[in-house]
């Protein structure tokens, strides 16, 4: 199987975070960033795709006032929940 298939729910919701990030009232250490992306992420219905021509119909699908308030809720949810839970001052299980 030499086909990748990608979810590209990722991309919309890094997207939105790098515009919201600075408006986010929590810490800004990559690690709680990559926290709220993977929370948001598994708020949010992933959209996977195996091709150009999917991708393109997943943005066209996506363009909605409801999409872009799913992702920002799903961000501003998560950011919250890692403010009051940062996992960048305890030591890392390996």
């Amino acid at each position: 199987m030499n086909k990748v298939v990608h979810n590209v729910m990722e991309e919309y919701v890094q997207q939105t975070l790098n515009e919201v990030w600075d408006s986010l009232d929590c810490c800004k250490c990559d690690q709680c960033k990559t926290d709220i992306m993977s929370l948001a992420l598994n708020q949010l219905k992933p959209h996977y795709v195996s091709t150009e021509l999917g991708k393109a119909f997943v943005k066209v699908n996506t363009m909605s006032s409801q999409f872009e308030i799913d992702i920002l809720t799903a961000i501003y949810e998560a950011a919250k929940i890692v403010k009051e839970n940062p996992r960048h001052g305890k030591k890392q299980a390996k």
